[in-house]
């Protein structure tokens, strides 16, 4: 049992979840799906965001379900100890790629915008030393962490949105003019940029639960869900005539200036957007965690040689391929069919997980409540 004091509490909880939720999703999945999708980008994002509220909901209802009981208790009690270790270490390496795709979602951003001639090689060393340090430290400090960044986080997302000025909304529709049968392919070959809420497995048997807690973690969901359709809305608005003009990592740096209408509106809005790219960080972390803890789940090692195994094949992992783009091309080809499958499994196992040990927990307590009943109708015989 995890003492009170290192649990996560649940305004913690509400950052965690809204920062997954948000930040990589808002980062480049908007203007991938606009480039294949076009205006029916918009009809993409709601499926998928509504998708995700539903593994919200499931992760959060078994965390209610067993609020005592870690994520690898869980499934032990469902499937077995052993059947438990060797589904941990697909789910690790899911966790794994996770990482990846972020890094050079990353990558593309401050290659693009910031640091054009400057080597991934070297400014990739700390992102991914931060991967290692949150990898194996605690829950409580990476909780804490994602409390003390959310106001800024929060903040840079309210005055990005505010940058953006007047749009024509009108410039949206007509919507689903290549029907659902092209939509759905699109959605699906993206399946790595979302399905970020099966990390909160971590969190199983470390939340300092109220009442509220439920509710709180859904309407942070429902929060995060609202701003990326709005910044997906504000995207297609502003670009879905010139989709094919739009470079990766530009999307939120060019809506700014295609909606004021003026490419030299100055660097104010990179100062907001490397505030805001904050929470790709604590996603990073919350990712490197989870993997770090399957691992350990799946094998007998430390937190500390585990996390930085972690951290070495991310290094290695992002230099192999020789850009960023290369990286989408992987992913969307070979990573699509087992990304949609675990972001659903992991809720689904976690739910039932949870239904059975509380079943068999009141069926455990009625057989007690019987035999105490019978013992005092006995003596009082």
């Amino acid at each position: 049992m995890v003492a009170t004091e290192k649990r996560v509490n649940t305004a913690q909880l509400f950052t965690v979840i809204f920062i997954l939720g948000m930040s990589l999703k808002m980062l480049m999945l908007p203007v991938l799906l606009l480039k294949t999708s076009g205006r029916d980008a918009v009809l993409g994002m709601t499926g998928v965001l509504i998708s995700e509220l539903v593994c919200l909901v499931a992760m959060l209802f078994a965390l209610a379900l067993a609020p005592e009981k870690k994520f690898a208790e869980l499934l032990e009690g469902c499937i077995g100890k052993w059947a438990t270790k060797i589904l941990c270490v697909p789910f690790a390496l899911f966790f794994v790629f996770k990482l990846l795709l972020l890094s050079g979602e990353v990558r593309i951003f401050f290659s693009e915008n910031l640091f054009t001639e400057f080597s991934w090689s070297f400014y990739a060393l700390p992102l991914f030393g931060l991967c290692i340090v949150l990898g194996k430290g605690t829950l409580r400090a990476l909780g804490r962490t994602a409390q003390f960044l959310f106001p800024f986080i929060a903040a840079a997302t309210v005055l990005m949105f505010a940058l953006v000025g007047q749009l024509d909304y009108s410039e949206l529709l007509p919507l689903g003019e290549y029907g659902v049968s092209g939509l759905v392919p699109d959605v699906f070959r993206h399946a790595m940029w979302y399905g970020d809420y099966s990390a909160l497995l971590i969190f199983f048997g470390s939340v300092k639960r109220t009442k509220a807690t439920t509710a709180i973690g859904i309407g942070s969901g429902a929060i995060a869900s609202a701003v990326v359709l709005f910044f997906t809305l504000g995207l297609t608005a502003s670009f879905s005539s010139v989709a094919d003009l739009v470079r990766f990592g530009q999307n939120i740096t060019g809506m700014s200036h295609y909606a004021l209408g003026n490419v030299m509106q100055g660097r104010f809005d990179l100062i907001l957007f490397c505030v805001w790219l904050f929470s790709a960080f604590v996603k990073a972390g919350v990712f490197a965690y989870a993997a770090v803890y399957l691992l350990r789940v799946a094998f007998p090692v430390g937190k500390t040689p585990c996390a930085l195994g972690v951290g070495v094949v991310l290094y290695v992992g992002t230099l192999i391929w020789s850009s960023a783009t290369a990286m989408h091309t992987f992913f969307m080809a070979y990573c699509a069919v087992p990304a949609f499958v675990m972001q659903f499994l992991v809720p689904v196992l976690a739910l039932v997980s949870a239904c059975m040990i509380r079943a068999k927990e009141n069926k455990k307590g009625n057989r007690a409540k019987t035999a105490a009943q019978t013992g005092e109708n006995e003596n009082a015989s």
